[in-house]
């Protein structure tokens, strides 16, 4: 199975190239059946609020339910896809990175807990008087996105700036972990979790990582164990494994090929990670999911 991505200029309505969208969901749904309606991936970053309706919604081979007043958000090369068993309504929108670093100069995106890193986690429930709020915001973020009058796209970074802070004050008490008020580490936490997308495949101890952010191993396994409740061990190995099931669902190479494209000396060590890991083998994982 190959699984399509879509670049953001698929969805540029307005001829504009502002690498920003919004829709009602129902609407976005009808309008890029086709497109979406099997397992696919974004380069760009998306939140989806359901209001009503009902069904599942796969993110990278992890299986959530949908339900009203939940979000969801989704990063870059996030593979997912949903079914429904009730009519969905809500709101959807996404935007590129660069769109964010252009309107807004001083808050990272990565620093929102929800796009910290691939650990974080995709769902958060909201109580019903922040589901209205939300609703009215993006009634007015469509609007200027359909009006487009002066200084639309500023105005709606800044209510999706507004949306954002509304979600992290929710999505912090949902997701509780003994780091999230120490900055510093968050931030030492974000830096390894750039330098692990970029080396993954290349790098998988952890004293590589704690060299190139000039700390001990010890305190980077400390880092990581009070941002992510993990030890930098198991985040290696995690994200190995998710690009592993990534490729092998996505790709027609060889399972050998994917061994040595992720650094893998030989297929029986790959094996054995991936059986270790997973619960079963690169072959069952790939006959499974085709």
């Amino acid at each position: 199975m190959n699984f399509p991505r879509l670049p953001i200029e698929k969805f540029d309505e307005n001829g504009l190239l502002q690498a920003f969208y919004i829709n009602r969901f129902s609407e976005h749904l009808k309008k890029y059946h086709s497109d979406i309606n099997h397992p696919h991936k974004h380069d760009f970053y998306l939140t989806v609020f359901f209001e009503k309706g009902e069904g599942r919604h796969d993110i990278d081979f992890h299986t959530y339910t949908i339900q009203p007043n939940r979000v969801f958000f989704l990063q870059p090369e996030q593979i997912h896809h949903w079914e429904f068993d009730q009519e969905a309504e809500g709101w959807i929108f996404f935007h590129s990175e660069d769109f964010y670093k252009l309107y807004v100069t001083h808050f990272e995106l990565t620093q929102w807990p929800f796009f910290q890193s691939r650990d974080s986690n995709p769902k958060l429930d909201i109580p019903e008087e922040v589901a209205d709020i939300l609703h009215q915001r993006f009634e007015e973020i469509l609007t200027e996105y359909q009006e487009n009058a002066k200084h639309a796209f500023l105005k709606i970074a800044n209510l999706s700036q507004l949306i954002y802070a509304d979600l992290a004050r929710v999505y912090v008490t949902q997701t509780a972990i003994p780091g999230q008020k120490n900055h510093l580490y968050q931030d030492h936490f974000h830096r390894f979790t750039q330098l692990l997308d970029k080396h993954f495949s290349s790098q998988k101890n952890a004293s590589f990582y704690a060299s190139e952010l000039a700390m001990t191993t010890k305190h980077l396994h400390r880092i990581c164990l009070s941002c992510a409740g993990k030890s930098t061990s198991q985040l290696i190995a995690e994200r190995l494994l998710l690009e592993a099931k990534r490729k092998l669902v996505s790709e027609s190479k060889s399972i050998q090929e994917i061994a040595d494209e992720l650094g893998f000396e030989n297929y029986p060590y790959f094996h054995l990670f991936f059986k270790k890991h997973a619960g079963e083998t690169p072959k069952q994982f790939r006959e499974k999911n085709s």
